[in-house]
């Protein structure tokens, strides 16, 4: 038996509602201290906050199972002493609001979301989820140990979510070897750089698209594939010319912008970043410099072509 599926989540919360809900006393008062800290931070854009609950989930959470309930029928589960995720057992903090607005915005439109890179499938479940129009989705992650939890949390939207354990890349069938980052920015290891050793197999998204009969369907795709997105792009030129609309991330360490860039002027793509309370359109990577103003935060935005159906999603 899988003993960490097989445990009950000590510690919740509805982000919905703002519910928090965990058995100890002392995991209450923590969380507690992480909120007030979370809100004390809120100047410095929350600095120091990952830190924190990485100590807090080493020292007092390890072994324990946290849930974040995303809406009345669907939620996610993970181990508690992750800082990645456990900040979101926090009320002061929000995980990426931006990126739901943008999806509750588009939940009435009939599309199919590919999540490439889905990590535990926080996005995939709020997808399929009622908020999320109930989207079926198509969810890869390449990393073993993250897919086997991202498995657990879609199984109760099985009838609309279906997932992969492969690395996106612009080719198929080729064995790539993964790094030893952390799982939110493990990728595919360059050669000669340190690996964990683990190997997956690749896939490109028009032939995952092809796989699964979703070739013809308007799409939206996500890409979260920690340095590969330009192969990613490659290998989904049947789905762009199909007029799929893609999500793509642009971290604030990087000065250049140098995906944005590619998207703009090689691939000559209409841009628009997201932001918590609207779109902007992006003409020139130069704009970027006005937001992206934290370098630890990776800022998200979408690409399509011109004279786009999607056009119309964007006008205020």
């Amino acid at each position: 038996m899988d003993l960490q599926a097989s445990r009950q989540p000590s510690l919740l919360i509805d982000r919905v509602t703002g519910r928090v809900e965990a058995r100890r006393t002392i995991d209450r008062a923590l969380i507690a201290l992480l909120n007030l800290y979370a809100t004390a931070s809120q100047p410095m854009r929350q600095r120091g906050l990952y830190k924190l609950c990485r100590l807090i989930g080493s020292t007092a959470w390890q072994g324990a199972m946290a849930r974040i309930d995303i809406d009345p029928d669907a939620a996610v589960t993970f181990p508690a002493d992750d800082p990645y995720w456990n900040r979101m057992l926090l009320t002061q903090y929000d995980h990426e609001p931006e990126l739901a607005r943008f999806l509750r915005g588009i939940a009435d439109l009939d599309y199919g979301f590919v999540d490439c890179g889905a990590n535990i499938g926080y996005w995939s479940v709020f997808a399929a989820s009622d908020r999320g129009g109930r989207k079926p989705v198509l969810a890869i992650e390449a990393s073993r140990p993250t897919y086997d939890i991202l498995a657990r949390n879609i199984a109760p939207q099985a009838d609309r979510v279906i997932s992969l354990h492969r690395a996106v890349l612009d080719r198929s069938g080729i064995d790539v070897v993964l790094t030893d980052a952390a799982h939110e920015a493990r990728g595919i290891a360059e050669d000669g750089a340190p690996s964990s050793g683990a190997t997956v197999e690749s896939i490109a998204i028009d032939d995952l698209l092809a796989r699964h009969g979703w070739s013809e369907r308007r799409l939206v795709v996500k890409l979260d594939v920690e340095g590969v997105e330009r192969q990613a792009l490659s290998g989904m030129e049947r789905a762009l010319n199909n007029d799929a609309l893609v999500i793509y991330e642009d971290h604030g360490a990087d000065e250049s912008h140098a995906l944005t860039r590619h998207v703009l002027v090689d691939r000559e793509l209409q841009v628009h970043l997201l932001l918590d309370d609207g779109t902007v359109p992006i003409t020139g990577v130069e704009q970027l410099i006005e937001y992206k103003r934290d370098r630890t935060k990776g800022y998200n935005l979408t690409a399509m072509r011109n004279n786009s159906q999607w056009q119309g999603t964007f006008r205020a």
